[in-house]
């Protein structure tokens, strides 16, 4: 059911995203579509409405029925009214992402009742402040120096910077795990706050999902302004946390210096999406852009850098016959190929990845810590091995993975 009808039917319902639905350890994480809702969430569970705060909430001891993930979904009044005995505020979770957390072990009916669908007029009045924001093609992404790119060591989650002579001038996510504390996301950003200030990277996010920014949740709006000269990102934030996330950078950095980038129209239905790229394919960062999808891991932004001897792809969370079939392709010259494993090296689509005649394949990174999702999956392993890959994880070095290109 749309919203506009779905609101006008039960206006006391409240509308959240499901953000991850954790069969193994029986919890979802779902965040609100706008702060009305969450206002509303507030004032059931007689807690105070502080946007300053998280506002995520983490269900314990889930047993209803399966729910999809990026999807909304509407709960009823009353079933929030009962939890608000049994909530711990986000001043004791020490969370920059997580604002409550409720067991529902008790819950006596279904918690999630319909699945609701924005229409366009929705769509817009959620997200128009995201469009029209720079040009793409302005963004200066061809420098000169010696060039190399880090995987950085932040556990379940995913964090690259791209370096010119040693001085990162490209960061790619700035994440941290789903459960991390203050101090942990802290003591992941570590210098960074300092590095960054004097090299002021472009800042790129490759989607939306809380692994690849959590830890721009945990810099101060002065952090964002003096650690970036840009931000670029999709232009469709799929929640409470992430639209002010997009508005704080967007207020720090300025409209000018924000590149909110749609999805390319999709057309055909079923199969990955493709990406497509946005800056010329000379150039030795190339930034590509996905097809819409709900899906928002094959529906982000992703990039190659190349110089004369070696390329790497920062595939992000995408598909490997997205990053085969649409950038791989392009880097059809004699040299050494090296990959940042799609999704930590979880789930990821059929493996395909069809190394072009004059190319050599050499690292394949992964970016992955202690997880209950079986990441990085074995088969995945596998098949990176007999394609000639040399496989390093940053849970194995305990440390930040360079390759210089």
């Amino acid at each position: 059911m749309y919203y506009s009808r779905y609101k006008r039917l039960f206006p006391g319902d409240v509308l959240v995203c499901i953000e991850e639905l954790n069969i193994q350890d029986n919890t979802v994480l779902f965040d609100f579509i706008d702060s009305n809702e969450y206002t509303t969430f507030t004032d059931l569970i007689n807690r105070a409405f502080d946007l300053t705060k998280p506002s995520m909430v983490l269900l314990n001891n889930y047993q209803g029925r399966p729910i999809q993930e990026n999807t909304i979904y509407s709960i009823k009044p009353e079933t929030i009214q009962s939890w608000s005995e049994q909530v711990n505020n986000s001043e004791d979770l020490n969370s920059f992402l997580i604002g409550y957390i409720i067991d529902v072990s008790n819950a006596g009916s279904e918690i999630f009742d319909s699945s609701v669908s924005l229409n366009d007029f929705l769509d817009w009045r959620l997200n128009y402040y995201m469009n029209g924001y720079g040009d793409s093609s302005a963004i200066p992404f061809h420098r000169k120096g010696k060039l190399s790119v880090t995987v950085r060591d932040v556990g379940q989650g995913n964090w690259n910077e791209i370096n010119f002579n040693d001085e990162t001038k490209v960061v790619y996510d700035a994440g941290a795990p789903m459960n991390a504390s203050k101090p942990a996301v802290l003591n992941i950003i570590g210098n960074r706050n300092v590095l960054y200030k004097r090299a002021k990277p472009i800042l790129i996010l490759s989607h939306w999902d809380k692994d690849h920014y959590h830890s721009l949740l945990g810099m101060s709006n002065v952090d964002l302004q003096n650690n970036f000269s840009a931000f670029v990102c999709r232009d469709r934030v799929p929640n409470l946390t992430s639209r002010i996330l997009f508005g704080r950078l967007n207020s720090s950095l300025g409209p000018s210096n924000t590149y909110s980038i749609p999805a390319d129209v999709r057309r055909a239905r079923g199969g990955a999406t493709f990406f497509r790229n946005l800056n010329s394919l000379n150039n030795q960062i190339i930034i590509y852009n996905a097809q819409y999808h709900k899906n928002r891991n094959i529906s982000g932004i992703a990039l190659s850098v190349k110089s004369k001897k070696e390329s790497i792809i920062l595939s992000g969370d995408a598909h490997y016959e997205q990053v085969s079939r649409d950038i791989l392709a392009h880097l059809n010259y004699r040299h050494r190929n090296n990959l940042v494993v799609p999704h930590h090296g979880g789930k990821a689509g059929t493996y395909v990845y069809k190394i072009p005649p004059l190319v050599r394949v050499k690292n394949a990174i992964i970016s992955v810590g202690a997880n209950r999702y079986g990441h990085p999956n074995t088969s995945y392993i596998g098949a990176l091995h007999l394609a000639g890959f040399s496989i390093h994880q940053t849970n194995i070095a305990q440390n930040d993975i360079t390759i210089y290109l």
